[in-house]
């Protein structure tokens, strides 16, 4: 492979014959005896690279080279002669590799036997990029660019799968290396080629083949033996943890492809209602959300029922819990890349589903050759239609949220390789959470309204040389209400912000043995924020406190603005070492940031306020590597620094602190892989995170003016992941995962560690699914997680001024929330009407109706506890209908 990242791709079609020219017949043989049958054709074992000719680097030109090949009875080619040619250099260079090929020699009579076939070697341009263990494409015809339906598709003479309607077919894992694919079908003989895959991506492919005629009389068709043709082989590769035809089937998730987040190593079980992700015990806003580089607020609606994105637009969804490279910052968590369908195909084609939970709708049309479009849309309904199959009052208990989004796309292709996308969505929420009581003056309430909007253009392109370019600007709005009325006093707060970001990148092969990429990711935030009730509510993490407790009578208000920018340059190389087996991924971003607060002191009279502006800038190593001794087994580790700016609120000058600044971290992973994910393969990995300038309450019972809070946090967290995963093939997918943490957090360097709030020690997930035959999937899901942690009451007192009971605490997170169990199961059927399918289902949430604690409560003198609930049996009926 060349310095300047083109690529020679190898494929090549089989198409026999019904004579067979044998290339030499023993002397014995009467010419009636030598018209013997060809029971098996050559199989390249050994395939030489060619080197792309220097003098044809300039023009960046492709180039296909037809020979006659001959073949002796070893398999060896003794004879290499060019039937049509590209050029001299071009036809040197692919007959120094073809002399060099090997093949499983061809069988006549069931003996290996010499043999001429013609063999098309073609010089493909094509992005080189890292490729991952999945393999997806389509199979079409020639001349037509028909799909071809019904073609078996067989990988490493072993899993298979069949094309679909639209000549489509999937391998949703394979290890790292060279597989050998092979296409047969009626009419088609043998289909043999080569693809490279490489762990973290995906691969698409294009085969184009040329069925015979089965209607064409024998003496017409071509009598050389075999003729092997090389179909373009163009690919698209993205980085993906699990694809979306697999996320689909996951029990519990009624369907939606990114729920599966939820059931991945390292992710903790959120509480119901909240729809926050919690992985490797950090707080849910360190976790960070990318939509194709659109960063969004959530992945969830509230109630964590539902995903922000309609399901028909995700191709794939990837979690990274640490480690993640210098492509993205200002996040301590893990990220979550979600990665869009492409608008390639051909017509209308869309869908419709309904279920207990909500209804929703997606439109995608090709206009012409150039453009496409697509529309989708969900509303809720749960919180109507409850009340009409259970008589118990959900609703008083469990928040059940109300919500609604909405996506859109127009997809221009501009020219071969180059696309322009112009997007939006938006998004709603609303619920409420309440604690029943037989008091009407003790309301226990809490109201939260949530919405955002995004619009973006996507520039992407491959160039000639082998470059993939992306640029992705995006703006919008985002919108949280929260209201707490624990008492006489309502505490509310409420943040809106304006949101501009633009990720640009660069990538390329630069030579055969380093990938290169840089890029710029750049993000401006401004945010206004009303504040107004006690410092105490809504609680922080740590907070000793008690769900509805009544906020102290001292209440505040404040009124500011914030604004947080940056602009990350970034770089990353993948350096493949010993033949590929040993990767090193070493990196860079430089990220200044500048920060801005309205206010460094609560407003006096008509003082004018007096504003804040802090520069810094961060330089964030990231490293990675790993090592694959043989295809079976992986070792890898990483370590990266990351920082992030406070949160809007936390810079107000009566309740947090204007002067605070930026929260870092490390991450440090080592781990392991073994197996074959499409058999069964084991993947345990160990991780490290600390972090340090968190914001924390002040320790001081009268802080300084400003100074409600402190950036003295620190904390850590430490575990063990595994994951046993049978990826989709021959029927069944299914996994097992479980994490063993403990996430701390400390008020200051040298002070005791204590439990986080967000800490599970046990976090347990088993996944599987079959597919019965007949339109039939049953699957089931079993979940089991470790309660977060609560810290005890250990008695209380009458205050007689307020005429309220006030707690007294134990020490901080000693208790818990008891743990989580839950087993869920699904039953789908599909049926063909015509060109569409109706997928009916029956997914039943803990069937057991287990009463799974989702909070601790107290009685008003907090003499008596007792927990929330979570949902009971759910059964969600639904159906889709897609065409």
């Amino acid at each position: 492979m060349n310095h300047r990242g083109l690529a020679m791709r190898l494929a090549f079609v089989v198409a026999m014959t019904s004579v067979v020219r044998v290339a030499r017949a023993a002397p014995d043989e009467t010419p009636a005896a030598s018209a013997h049958k060809l029971t098996r054709a050559p199989k390249l074992v050994h395939f030489v690279e060619a080197a792309y000719p220097e003098s044809e680097k300039a023009r960046a030109s492709e180039a296909t080279v037809v020979f006659e090949l001959s073949i002796d009875a070893t398999g060896a080619v003794t004879q290499a002669r060019v039937t049509a040619s590209a050029g001299s250099a071009f036809d040197a260079a692919a007959t120094s590799a073809v002399r060099q090929f090997v093949f499983e020699p061809a069988e006549i009579d069931g003996r290996p036997s010499p043999i001429r076939i013609l063999y098309r070697y073609q010089f493909v341009l094509r992005a080189e990029a890292p490729t991952h263990g999945e393999l997806v494409g389509q199979v079409r015809e020639t001349r037509t660019k028909k799909p071809l339906a019904s073609v078996r598709v067989t990988i490493d003479g072993g899993a298979s799968t069949t094309t679909d309607a639209e000549g489509r077919f999937r391998f949703d894992a394979l290890t790292p290396g060279s597989h050998a694919i092979a296409l047969s079908a009626e009419h088609l003989t043998e289909i043999q080629t080569t693809e490279s895959l490489e762990a973290g991506h995906r691969t698409t492919v294009t085969y184009d083949v040329e069925p015979e005629d089965a209607h064409a009389p024998a003496e017409e068709k071509d009598d050389l033996e075999i003729v092997v043709a090389a179909p373009a082989v163009q690919k698209q590769v993205v980085s993906t943890e699990v694809s979306a035809e697999e996320a689909r089937k996951v029990p519990g998730t009624q369907g939606d492809v990114l729920k599966v987040v939820e059931n991945l190593p390292g992710v903790a079980r959120a509480a119901i209602g909240s729809g926050q992700l919690v992985v490797w015990g950090a707080a849910p806003q360190d976790t960070r959300v990318f939509m194709d580089g659109v960063p969004l607020p959530t992945l969830y609606h509230q109630g964590g029922f539902r995903s922000v994105i309609h399901s028909d637009m995700v191709e794939s969804v990837e979690l990274v819990p640490g480690g993640w490279g210098a492509e993205y910052g200002r996040g301590l968590g893990g990220l979550v890349g979600v990665h869009l369908k492409p608008l390639d195909a051909e017509g209308i084609h869309g869908s419709a589903s309904a279920d207990l939970l909500d209804a929703s709708t997606d439109l995608r049309a090709r206009v012409n050759d150039r453009l496409s479009v697509e529309v989708a849309g969900r509303k809720s309904y749960l919180d109507a239609l409850l009340p009409l199959v259970t008589s118990r009052n959900i609703g008083a208990t469990i928040p059940i949220p109300r919500y609604y989004d909405a996506q859109t796309r127009l997809v221009w292709h501009a020219a071969p390789g180059e696309t322009i996308e112009l997007g939006g969505l938006l998004s709603g929420d609303a619920v409420d959470d309440d604690v029943p009581s037989d008091d009407p003056t003790n309301v226990q309430r809490q109201t939260h309204d949530t919405s955002f909007q995004r619009v973006w253009l996507r520039w992407k392109k491959q160039t000639a040389d082998g470059a993939e370019i992306a640029v992705v600007p995006s703006f919008g709005f985002d919108h949280d209400a929260l209201v707490d009325q624990f008492g006489a006093a309502p505490t509310a707060l409420r943040i809106d912000s304006t949101v501009g970001s633009l990720r640009a990148s660069w990538r390329k092969r630069v030579q055969q043995w380093v990938t290169l990429s840089v890029g710029m990711d750049a993000q401006v935030t401004s945010s206004h924020f009303v504040r107004t009730g006690a410092n105490t509510s809504p609680p922080r993490p740590g907070d000793n406190e008690v769900f509805g407790q009544p906020p102290t009578d001292q209440i505040a208000h404040d009124d500011g603005r914030t604004a947080s920018a940056s602009a990350a340059p970034y770089a990353t190389a993948d350096f493949a070492l010993a033949d590929g087996k040993v990767h090193l991924v070493p990196g860079v971003r430089v990220e200044p940031y500048l920060q801005t607060a309205s206010r460094t002191a609560p407003p006096v009279g008509t003082t004018p306020p007096v504003g804040l502006y802090a520069q810094t800038t961060e330089v964030e190593p990231r490293l990675s590597a790993r090592w694959s001794p043989v295809r079976w087994l992986t070792w890898k580790t990483g370590w990266g620094l990351y920082h992030q700016p406070p949160a809007p609120a936390d810079l107000s000058s009566v309740f947090g602190n204007p002067t605070l600044g930026l929260e870092s971290g490390h991450h440090l992973l080592w781990g392991v892989e073994v197996g074959r994910p499409d058999v069964v393969s084991f993947e345990a990995t160990a991780f490290l995170t600390t972090s340090e300038g968190l914001a924390v309450r002040n320790p001081l019972p009268s802080p300084l003016v400003a100074q409600a809070l402190v950036a003295t946090g620190i904390g850590r967290t430490r575990g063990i992941q595994f994951l046993v995963r049978k990826q989709l093939a021959k029927k069944f997918f299914g996994w097992v995962t479980y994490t063993l943490s403990r996430s701390e957090r400390a008020d200051a360097q040298g002070a005791p560690y204590y439990l986080y709030d967000f800490d599970q020690t046990h976090v347990l997930s088993a996944v599987a699914s079959y597919e019965l035959g007949a339109g039939f999937v049953i699957g089931s899901r079993f979940r089991y997680a470790t309660g977060y942690p609560r810290t005890p009451v250990s008695g209380a007192f009458f205050d007689v001024q307020t005429g309220t009971y006030e707690p007294f605490f134990g020490a901080r997170n000693t208790t818990r929330v008891p743990a989580f169990a839950q087993w869920d199961v699904r039953v789908a059927k599909t049926f063909a009407i015509g060109k569409a399918s109706l997928e009916t289902y029956l997914d039943v949430q803990n069937v057991t109706d287990r009463a799974n604690p989702e909070e601790l409560v107290y009685s008003l003198d907090y003499a008596q506890r007792r927990t929330i609930t979570g949902l009971p049996i759910l059964p969600v009926i639904g159906a889709r209908l897609t065409w």
